[in-house]
């Protein structure tokens, strides 16, 4: 296409959009800043948690299905009964394990659960540097009740792989899946099995792991207040937020979230911190722990934190163990607290006693697959509402607007927007264009656009925010929709055409970007390019807004419209929303194509769901997918509200014609 419009960006390197140079990564190094009062700490326990509980796929919380558990073998081992655990937590996923008890319980006993984490025997795992079976003996002889359970994809958990290969990891991302979403949708489960069991109180309950096992305790304790007491080892750190899928769910961090923060929403519960001066909690006890006793002061509640500082590695080893130990038997028993409990001479149980098979089956990507399929079915279950009637159509949008808000990541706070109007101005048929930029306030992006104004304005007043997935040019001379924007000068109408991100002037732009979207944890700290792209068109319709423009009509065409229904559905009421879709595919491979990659966007029934948000106002479709059309089509009419949708009109120019 022959260039016929002046270039806006300029070409000096600062006018580079700043969200492409913005990267962060799983060592990138925050603040832990406490709170100063009790709201500001309940303020930021509850956006805490609701960006875990989106991170993990439970926004909203899929269905929970009544817990099968199979629990066989009783083998009495140093005055612990050892029992083999296999739990279907929901279709697709299993939770397996341990349980162990003590032989000569009467009555009930504090329960405990123990999530192994990287060890390489997982909840077998022996050695020097960390054993999970004498850990779980040991807190059974002082009169536990204790659960130890795989991680997706250790030991016996033999359906799903611990880590997935970068095409599985994205596909499963759409659908709010992953290894930090299902170790904690088991942690949960294994939390409910062991609150059910008879022999255990259900008001008194533990949580303990290292490394992996210490982000799975944290972020279980943060869910779910069940979890009375916990000890996270060797994992606290403000510059180290873990590095594996399991603990980095996709847009967790997005905020700025951190692991200080998720184990500050678990304060006043009591808390131990074990540390080492060979890992990332090397300054553990002079940093992270000094702030987190500053939330724990606002409480009053000093004496529910403590830690111990070794000169060691990475570790769960016995004089660990013995640390840890008392401080469960204090807060969970009701002993007297003391330094250490010196553990008893255990020696290792024979596998066969714990692993529920000679030769656990090992997961593949064979059995992986089909596992997955049947987990995205369930948590995506409710992603298109059912058309029952109104009112329930009406609080699924109440339920789900915000949730398309999290996932995207828009900004709130859109006021006062910068438009720079020192660009080039030019005439064109019937109107003037002027150039200009437009950026969020020190949020250094920039959206070159131009402002088209008709030499006969019509009375009406009326505007359109025009986006093409080849740019703003797209709208001029030369462009394919040229006749556009010939349409609205004639009828009196402004327009602004904008290059939202990755398109036009910015299409090279994400090309030139240190970001690196092949890491497999780049989604837990960064956003995708789409989010860009939806926030580009919040951003100018914020714009016309502030400049007093009221009958504004957005029109989105090829892939740009993929963005406009998401932004049309966050944005307050416009005049209406034409969209032409033609060509442009609903499915995953649609969603997996670089400008388009939303984490968690079926969640909410991707385009189709995002346009169910904006009924019953005026939406206007050009050639969508056929399944959608049908299924909007059935909501206009269940809300009685049929005249306000207009789907395959024939002429693109006259849909627009009539609803500027």
């Amino acid at each position: 296409m022959d260039k016929k419009i002046p270039d806006i960006l300029p070409k000096q390197s600062y006018w580079m959009d700043q969200r492409l140079l913005t990267v962060r990564h799983n060592e990138f190094a925050w603040r832990a800043t406490p709170p100063d009062t009790l709201e500001e700490w309940e303020e930021q326990r509850d956006f805490t948690r609701s960006q875990l509980a989106l991170a993990a796929g439970l926004s909203p919380m899929p269905e929970m299905p009544e817990l099968k558990a199979d629990v066989w073998d009783n083998a009495n081992y140093w005055g612990v009964v050892i029992k083999k655990v296999r739990i279907e937590t929901m279709p697709g996923l299993v939770c397996t394990g341990n349980l162990y008890l003590p032989a000569k319980l009467k009555g009930t006993a504090p329960g405990i659960l123990c999530p192994h984490g990287h060890w390489r025997q997982g909840r077998v795992n022996h050695e020097e540097l960390g054993s999970i079976p004498l850990r779980c003996i040991m807190f059974a002889r002082l009169g536990f009740v204790v659960f130890a359970y795989d991680m997706i994809g250790y030991c016996d958990n033999g359906q799903i792989v611990h880590r997935w290969p970068a095409d599985l990891q994205r596909e499963a991302a759409l659908y709010g899946v992953s290894p930090f979403g299902l170790q904690t949708w088991n942690s949960l489960r294994a939390l409910d099995f062991l609150c059910d069991l008879p022999e255990v109180d259900a008001e008194q309950i533990g949580c303990t792991g290292a490394s992996g096992g210490a982000s799975q305790t944290w972020t279980l304790a943060a869910l779910d207040e069940r979890i009375k007491v916990l000890a996270p080892v060797c994992m606290l750190s403000s510059h180290y937020q873990g590095g594996c899928m399991c603990e980095e769910g996709p847009l967790m961090r997005l905020n700025g979230v951190t692991s200080f923060d998720v184990l500050s929403a678990c304060a006043p519960r009591p808390v131990f911190l074990p540390s080492v001066t060979r890992d990332w909690t090397v300054l553990n006890p002079t940093y992270e722990f000094e702030a987190l006793k500053r939330v724990y002061q606002l409480f009053d509640a000093e004496d529910a934190i403590g830690g111990f500082h070794a000169d060691a590695e990475h570790n769960y080893s016995q004089e660990t163990r013995e640390h840890v130990y008392p401080w469960f038997t204090h807060w969970l028993l009701n002993q007297s607290l003391r330094e250490t409990i010196p553990e008893d001479k255990i020696q290792m149980p024979p596998l066969s006693m714990l692993l529920h098979s000679d030769k656990p089956f090992q997961a593949t990507l064979e059995t992986t697959k089909p596992a997955l399929e049947k987990v995205k079915a369930h948590v995506c279950e409710d992603a298109l509402p059912q058309l029952i009637d109104a009112e329930m159509f009406s609080e699924y949008q109440a339920e789900r607007i915000p949730l398309l808000g999290e996932i995207v990541n828009n900004d709130l706070e859109l006021a006062d927007i910068a438009m720079r109007v020192t660009f080039p101005k030019w005439k064109i048929d019937g109107g003037m264009a002027h150039g200009c930029l437009i950026s969020r306030r020190e949020e250094g992006d920039v959206i070159p656009a131009v402002w088209v104004k008709p030499d006969r304005p019509s009375q009406k007043g009326g505007i359109c925010l025009l986006v093409s997935d080849k740019g703003k040019a797209d709208f001029f001379e030369g462009g394919d929709r040229h006749a556009v924007l010939q349409l609205l000068m004639e009828r009196g109408c402004e327009a602004l055409a904008i290059d939202i991100m990755g398109s036009g002037e910015t299409a090279e732009l994400p090309s030139k970007s240190p970001r690196d979207e092949s890491d497999p944890l780049f989604f837990a700290f960064n956003p995708s390019l789409f989010s860009m792209r939806v926030q580009d068109i919040l951003t100018c319709l914020a714009l016309l807004k502030e400049q007093g423009c009221e009958r504004i009509t957005l029109v989105g065409i090829g892939e740009a419209a993929r963005a406009a229904a998401v932004a049309a559905a966050l944005a307050e009421p416009l005049k209406a929303v034409v969209l032409n879709l033609n060509g442009v595919e609903d499915t995953p491979e649609a969603w997996l194509q670089p400008m388009s990659f939303q984490p968690m966007i079926m969640k909410i029934g991707g385009i189709c769901g995002a346009l169910s948000l904006i009924a019953p106002r005026r939406l206007v479709l050009h050639r969508p997918p056929r399944a959608m059309a049908r299924y909007l089509s059935s909501l206009y009419e269940l809300l009685k509200k049929p005249a306000a949708l207009i789907v395959d009109s024939d002429n693109f120019l006259k849909d627009i014609e009539k609803n500027i």
